[in-house]
């Protein structure tokens, strides 16, 4: 396997403090690890507070990430196995998928460090010192600083991969219509140790970004922002998974957490003390869930407690077995694999699918905020090539161009190549002139996130909102994109083939909405939370997905991130430091 060894960051969790924390941050995402780094590395005049990072998941290091069905099928989190890497939570109107251990959803997420529309903080929804913010640069200077920390880019190389000339193609001549490549967290540039001293090998453009990237050149935060921390003092806890907090009578609260050393042995309850702050950080559900319990257990809240989810308008759809090689298969961390020896690229196309995401279109530019759209081209990893090059040569679709006897044919031969496995190579069957389309947009934030009553854990209630327009209109995109392409058209299965319009998606946001007071928000501008008399916990954050009130229209980490960022000045400042 071509990887990197590098060192763990999880800290013994016998040496922890036991008269508590300065600070106690739970969930090690991208508010997380941000908040964590920033007090590390910022200036104190008085005596630097000590910090600890409380993670529900286990450390993933690369080369431990699963990349076959079998192997994925066993990390995925669920009850009888709550330290998996991969948390689905389903559900009839809205599905979920997000990424749990060291390092959250950046783990198995697309890398994509997309900058909003400005006039997304037009929304009442969003506090007006948001928007004073942005209107003074403060917000732009934030995205900036979190790029450089995650050495986000564009791929260098990305005009040459089949699967972004394949989405160049579809949008040329479309008015409104802007194709680009936005930077990704991925390492184009090096071998061996980066700025934090990690080791970090040079992307091979394998297509296993939403696996887990077991090269070692994905940019995820525990090569960055947590090694920040590290290096500061901080102490990094993993397989603790909070369950609520409270207010603790001498000041400060106390921390209710279980403690797993297996994903199958018995789990340890007990409480740990943050003596002055604790920062909630644990993702749009995660979060939402320890307020309701908290709640639930006498911390006064107010009613806007899970409210305002949203799913980013997430929408997927395929441009299956059209006239273009896409070349959009994964092929894991294997280059010396006889799959990829016996591969042979034409001169325009590419042997590697590339990241899970290198390009992007974004539709009505200069239309109102609520009609533009942003659609990513996608790669199957590794794991999924084999079952979904059976499973889609099954589906019927829409033919965008069923007069064309030939073409019918040379359609029906490559899937018969992907059904019969007479494709060793894969790169003549259907699945691999197929293009894979995440969209996203503008939904209403309607959805409310509740604690199930057997599970405890957060579900997402939003009947019909399958039904927006959005989602009609992002689908009609993507099939005129995969008209262009001549391709067979497959709506989003869930959302086509149920009678709910269930969604999926990987942008989980709100639950902990910002807002001004107590009335539209569970938190305020930097992050304090409001109780229900309408004043702010001293002490009482939080800081991640869970906090953006609307939805954004791109993929949503740098902006969650940036929000994060001037959180952690705000907080250096309040605790007596001088942010760095």
């Amino acid at each position: 396997m071509y990887t990197v060894n590098r060192d763990p960051l999880a800290s013994d969790w016998a040496q922890r403090l036991p008269e508590g924390y300065d600070v106690v941050v739970v969930g090690s995402g991208y508010g997380g690890a941000i908040i964590t780094a920033r007090l590390a590395a910022a200036q104190w005049s008085n005596a630097k507070p000590s910090v600890c990072i409380l993670e529900r998941g286990k450390e993933w290091l690369p080369g431990q990430f699963p990349d076959t069905l079998a192997s994925g099928a066993r990390e995925l989190r669920h009850p009888l196995n709550p330290l998996g890497l991969y948390d689905f939570r389903f559900g009839t109107d809205i599905g979920v998928l997000m990424g749990s251990g060291l390092g959250g959803t950046s783990l198995i997420n697309a890398n994509v460090a997309f900058e909003p529309d400005a006039e997304v903080f037009d929304s009442p929804q969003w506090p007006q010192a948001i928007r004073d913010a942005r209107d003074a640069g403060q917000l732009q200077t934030y995205f900036n600083r979190v790029r450089a920390t995650l050495f986000a880019e564009p791929h260098p190389d990305g005009l040459l991969l089949s699967k972004v000339q394949a989405l160049k193609e579809g949008a040329e001549g479309v008015e409104g219509a802007e194709f680009g490549l936005p930077p990704i967290a991925v390492n184009f540039r090096f071998e061996g140790s980066n700025d934090w001293g990690v080791a970090q090998r040079i992307c091979i453009n394998c297509g296993d970004c939403v696996s887990g990237c077991n090269v070692g050149a994905k940019n995820t935060l525990d090569t960055n922002y947590l090694a920040i921390a590290k290096h500061g003092g901080t102490d990094i806890f993993t397989q603790v998974e909070v369950k609520r907090v409270e207010e603790r009578a001498s000041g400060g609260y106390l921390v209710h957490y279980l403690r797993r050393e297996s994903a199958h042995g018995p789990a340890e309850r007990g409480t740990l003390i943050a003596k002055r702050t604790v920062v909630i950080a644990a993702g749009a559900l995660g979060s939402t869930e320890i307020m309701l319990r908290s709640r639930q257990s006498g911390l006064g809240l107010p009613e806007t407690v899970g409210t305002r989810f949203s799913g980013n308008a997430d929408f997927f759809g395929l441009a299956y077995n059209s006239d273009l090689r896409t070349d959009t298969l994964g092929w894991g961390a294997y280059p010396d694999s006889d799959r990829a020896r016996r591969i042979q690229p034409t001169p325009t196309q590419t042997l590697h699918p590339g990241p899970t995401i290198v390009s992007r279109i974004k539709y009505n530019t200069t239309g109102p905020l609520g009609d533009r759209v942003t659609v990513e081209d996608l790669s199957f990893p590794l794991m999924y090539v084999d079952v979904a090059r059976s499973a889609f040569a099954w589906f019927i679709g829409r033919d965008t161009d069923p007069d064309d006897f030939i073409d019918n044919l040379k359609e029906i031969g490559r899937r018969v190549r992907d059904v019969g496995g007479f494709d060793p190579e894969l790169e003549k069957g259907a699945l691999n002139h197929t293009l894979l389309y995440l969209v996203m947009g503008r939904d209403d934030a309607g959805g409310r996130i509740q604690l199930d009553p057997l599970t405890q854990e957060a579900r997402v209630r939003w009947p019909q909102v399958g039904d927006q327009d959005v989602f009609k209109k992002e689908n009609d995109l993507i099939f005129e994109h995969a008209k262009v392409l001549g391709s067979t058209f497959i709506e989003n299965p869930l959302w086509g083939f149920t009678p709910f319009r269930t969604l999926v998606t990987a942008h989980p946001l709100g639950g902990c909405p910002m807002g001004e007071d107590h009335t539209t928000g569970l938190v305020n501008h930097q992050g304090k939370v409001f109780n229900d008399q309408g004043s702010v916990y001293d002490g009482l954050y939080i800081a991640d997905g869970s906090i953006v009130p609307t939805a954004i229209g791109v993929n949503p980490f740098l902006t969650i991130s940036a929000l994060a960022e001037r959180i952690a000045d705000h907080l250096v400042v309040e605790l007596g430091g001088s942010p760095s």
